[in-house]
């Protein structure tokens, strides 16, 4: 990106106010803070990980900066947009945020974001990412970087093994969709009162995550990047993947239709489902309060689509961002960031705190001896390997459609719930899958109208 670029003219307007001296002196030397203590705002997902890195950042500041102290906010994870518009409109934006992508995408296409290249640089970001990612999945928009790596988690194939044996279903590892339907269709038939499969079908991001990856498997997008962001959700593959879930709903429990994220890791904790689609979380909840649950439960790649083969996983490809305009701490921001991140040390106890639900993302962290040592790798290796390493080439996101390009308009959708609305018009008001699509490729095609200016056209 080129100083004479409109991006780059808006991003100068932003930077405006923003400690443009700090800026460009970017890693250079300690910041040496002027006046009383200054407290940094940092938001973080729900969970305990944020907090752990906001305690490395603490650290850095203790023997650099004593006069600036950082603090996490917890937010939802639909919430971060509105949340920045608002405090933003307020001159009050906090000073680095974790997000998912798609909204890194987003806001690093309004010019709202602080550069990181320095950063990745300092911390030697590409060298050190799992083989399967790049910086520009992270958070990246016309060849500059927004985003600093922090931790990646794959929504995957959730199973008890014990009644796949029992029951005599395969191996889950070779199964494609009509495999993994018959299994869905066995267990809700060969056991009473157990659901064959749960995901979540509500009105929630949940269920945009899970319906999105079937869609991908079966080779449907919502906008495709190589083809200037055209709406393309009406197409024979999202149709395809509509029926499919129609199929699997007669498995799940008649709840599924309302069901977020606790309520599908509830089912499967408290033995109500046989199989489920979920990210690492219902393992850990598992091995915290159900022993004889988590005794058989195995994580697998996505069951692969027939046709196309594709396994694609609804992956949160997690970065820290950091709001340029107004925020006086960029400089402290990006001396603590990169004090954590080269921190093996730090870096594993940030993934270990939610085990394993928040998988590392540098090499030198996933083979530290620490991470090594956590007792879910005695019991539950082959697992961990697929969540962690294995699913990698797999991972997708709305942002990142089939790996084809990012796409800002996607977090104008994140939260949005278009995904799953669609679906339940299909199973709530019994329109067919081909008009229940239609009905979402004319909302995406609204937002595309609405926001073309985020992608030059």
């Amino acid at each position: 990106m080129t100083g004479s670029t409109p991006m780059a003219a808006t991003r100068r307007r932003l930077l405006q106010g923003a400690g443009s001296a700090a800026i460009a002196a970017g890693l250079a030397a300690p910041a040496i803070a002027q006046g009383g203590p200054r407290v940094a705002r940092v938001w973080g997902e729900p969970g305990p990980y944020g907090g752990v890195f906001v305690q490395g950042m603490n650290e850095w500041a203790q023997r650099n900066n004593a006069n600036v102290r950082f603090e996490v906010e917890q937010i939802p994870w639909d919430g971060v947009t509105v949340k920045l518009t608002t405090d933003l409109a307020a001159r009050r934006p906090p000073a680095l945020i974790s997000v998912e992508s798609p909204i890194a995408y987003q806001l690093a296409a309004e010019g709202l974001l602080e550069p990181v290249d320095d950063v990745n640089a300092a911390i030697r970001a590409r060298e050190r990412l799992i083989d399967g990612f790049t910086l520009e999945q992270f958070g990246g928009w016309k060849g500059t970087n927004y985003a600093v790596p922090v931790h990646h988690q794959p929504c995957l194939l959730v199973v008890q093994k014990d009644i796949i044996d029992e029951l005599g279903l395969g191996d889950p590892a070779q199964w494609t969709w009509e495999e993994f339907a018959n299994a869905a269709r066995t267990i809700a038939e060969k056991k009473p009162g157990l659901a064959g499969y749960t995901m979540a079908l509500g009105r929630n991001l949940c269920a945009d995550y899970q319906i999105t990856q079937l869609i991908w498997q079966a080779g449907g997008m919502t906008w495709d990047p190589a083809d200037q962001f055209k709406t393309v959700f009406d197409s024979p593959a999202t149709v395809e993947a509509f029926e499919f879930i129609k199929r699997l709903n007669a498995y799940m429990p008649r709840a599924a239709v309302e069901f977020s994220f606790l309520q599908v890791v509830d089912q499967h904790v408290t033995g109500r489902t046989g199989m489920s689609a979920y990210w690492g979380r219902t393992m850990g909840r598992a091995a915290e309060e159900a022993p004889a649950i988590f005794r058989h439960m195995e994580y697998y790649l996505n069951p692969a689509h027939p046709r196309t083969g594709g396994r694609w996983s609804w992956t949160d490809i997690n970065g820290w961002i950091i709001p340029a305009r107004d925020n006086p701490f960029i400089r402290e921001v990006k001396e603590a960031v990169a004090y954590v991140s080269n921190s093996v040390d730090w870096m594993v106890r940030y993934s270990q705190s939610l085990m394993p639900n928040v998988g590392p993302v540098f090499k030198d962290v996933a083979s530290a001896p620490a991470m090594l040592a956590h007792p879910f790798y005695q019991t539950k290796k082959r697992t961990l390997d697929v969540i962690f390493e294995r699913s990698v080439p797999h991972a997708c996101n709305t942002g990142l459609e089939l790996k084809k390009g990012v796409n800002p308009l996607a977090g104008i959708a994140h939260g949005s719930s278009v995904w799953a609305q669609a679906v339940q018009r299909m199973v709530l008001n019994n329109e067919t899958p081909k008009a229940a699509v239609q009905w979402g490729h004319r909302q995406f095609e609204s937002i595309r109208r609405d926001n073309r200016r985020l992608i030059g056209g």
